[in-house]
């Protein structure tokens, strides 16, 4: 089976857990817009589309209670999971909102090779149809990236950026984790990133899984 065919399945596997997930109990998605700070009175106020798609993705990786969040909350809860569910809920367990450097595309492939804008780490391949169709090497991404034995895919959602911005951004985003400080790193960056999409953010891409 090629990485492409592959991928289709896992991503398809994924948007199913994400829907099963957001069912659960513990889950406080008031909790959450608060926290992003787009809760004006009882109304939740987004700026564009790519904002709901973050909301969801929030809601399933933020960190619930005791550094899980619900994806291994649902695993801990769930027993009948089939093998690319278990495989996926171990992933999306360690999964990061990271921002990221793009070194190569590879459009034949479907591929996205990504390294860490914030450190030195290797670059690590990212399959994705609608991403390798429309990004260009002047652009940084901020994903979260579930990565697999063989490739990484993104959790569904992607604040773009200008490359020239980088720096701002590496500098803006810490100023705000200090400001935003919620108790959790990774949360502070998410929401640090979400607010820097919308005074920077490029137009993102969408597309229908299938």
């Amino acid at each position: 089976m090629d990485k492409l065919e592959e991928y289709r399945k896992y991503r398809k596997e994924l948007v199913s857990l994400h829907s099963k997930i957001l069912k659960l109990s513990s889950i406080n998605f008031k909790q959450s817009v608060t926290l992003l700070d787009i809760l004006e009175g009882k109304d939740i106020v987004l700026e564009s589309g790519i904002e709901k798609d973050a909301i969801l993705d929030f809601n399933v990786y933020r960190k619930i209670k005791n550094e899980q969040n619900a994806a291994s909350l649902y695993r801990e809860q769930e027993n009948e999971t089939n093998e690319k569910e278990a495989i996926l809920l171990s992933a999306m367990e360690k999964a990061d909102g990271l921002l990221y450097e793009i070194v190569k595309i590879n459009k034949e492939k479907n591929s996205i090779l990504l390294k860490e804008a914030e450190n030195d780490t290797e670059a690590v391949e990212v399959i994705d149809v609608g991403l390798s169709e429309t990004l260009n090497k002047n652009t940084l991404i901020f994903a979260r990236l579930i990565h697999l034995s063989q490739f990484s895919l993104t959790s569904g959602m992607e604040f773009l950026f200008l490359k020239e911005h980088k720096h701002y951004l590496k500098q803006r985003s810490r100023k705000l984790m200090k400001k935003i400080n919620s108790g959790n790193i990774s949360d502070d960056r998410f929401i640090a990133y979400f607010k820097l999409n919308r005074t920077d953010g490029l137009p993102a891409f969408t597309q229908e899984i299938t």
